[in-house]
């Protein structure tokens, strides 16, 4: 079929729209990179757009001159990784039983996760709390509290909700029962929500800093950002650590170049995930929001 100008015209600014927010989404990241591999004295003069004038890995040298950090990438690998497993887990199974209109009492069971997703019971309330439980300075801490998600629930949910209700009936003609269902036939069927929400969680945990740096003083327990958060904090500070500081002065490196090693060494391994999941996340998405 012969297309008319009209469709020509729309399509080919579509794709001029398209490129440009493209370029303008991928160049803070570029601009990024540019200035962490920048010599830091080069970088205060300003101007840097694409690619470094003086090319230089000092900043790097000063982040990674502090062994912890290796430790450190660990606990968030561990949290991550045990975090995705756990919430994924246990959010289905609460998203699956929900599912069921014959559930007694689903909808008050419904009104309390709601009402718990919008009010918050604030931060001294939550600290006692976990002091109680025995959490504070514990990794368990990274993963009990987030063990359900109501809003990933909410999305798994309606995701179980248009699934075939022949699946679950052959199964259990076959003889599975819930658990054996559940496990294997409704996630092996539901892997695009799934992995959605294991991309969603895995860059919550990557991302979470503030509940160590408010929950744990056990410097052994401490994530990656929280570590890094704290690198930034001295390197603004007039009194810094004594060794940092000659180093970064012996590398010319500054607050500028370190801030940007940073952001390059927490947010490129976590970017990996949705080239990973990426052919589920999006069909994922868009199915779990179908139905309220």
């Amino acid at each position: 079929m012969k297309r008319t100008l009209g469709e020509r015209t729309f399509d080919t600014l579509n794709i001029m729209l398209m490129v440009l927010l493209s370029l303008g989404t991928l160049y803070p990241f570029i601009n990024t990179l540019a200035i962490s591999f920048s010599d830091g004295l080069d970088a205060q003069k300003g101007g840097i757009y694409l690619w470094p004038r003086q090319f230089s890995v000092s900043s790097y040298q000063v982040v990674f001159s502090d062994k912890t950090i290796i430790g450190a990438y660990m606990v968030t690998l561990s949290r991550t990784a045990l975090g995705m497993l756990v919430t994924v887990f246990c959010t289905g199974l609460l998203a699956y039983g929900l599912s069921k209109q014959g559930l007694m009492g689903r909808r008050a069971y419904l009104l309390i996760c709601v009402f718990s997703m919008i009010f918050y019971g604030g931060l001294i309330p939550t600290y006692l709390l976990y002091k109680e439980m025995g959490l504070l300075s514990n990794f368990l801490v990274y993963i009990i509290p987030g063990a359900i998600n109501v809003w990933y629930m909410i999305l798994m949910k309606t995701f179980f909700e248009q699934l075939p209700k022949e699946l679950e009936e052959s199964a259990i003609i076959d003889g599975c029962g819930y658990f054996s269902t559940f496990y294997r036939i409704i996630i092996p069927v539901s892997m695009p929500i799934v992995a959605t929400i294991c991309i969603f969680v895995g860059v919550d945990h990557w991302n979470s800093w503030f509940d160590a740096y408010i929950f744990n003083n056990n410097p052994k327990l401490q994530p990656i950002q929280t570590f890094l958060y704290k690198i930034i904090a001295l390197s603004q500070t007039p009194v810094t650590n004594a060794a940092q500081s000659q180093l970064m002065d012996r590398l010319k490196a500054n607050q500028m170049t370190i801030k940007a090693a940073s952001v390059v060494i927490t947010a490129v391994p976590i970017s990996l995930i949705y080239f990973l999941f990426q052919k589920h996340f999006t069909k994922g998405l868009m199915v779990g929001a179908i139905k309220g």
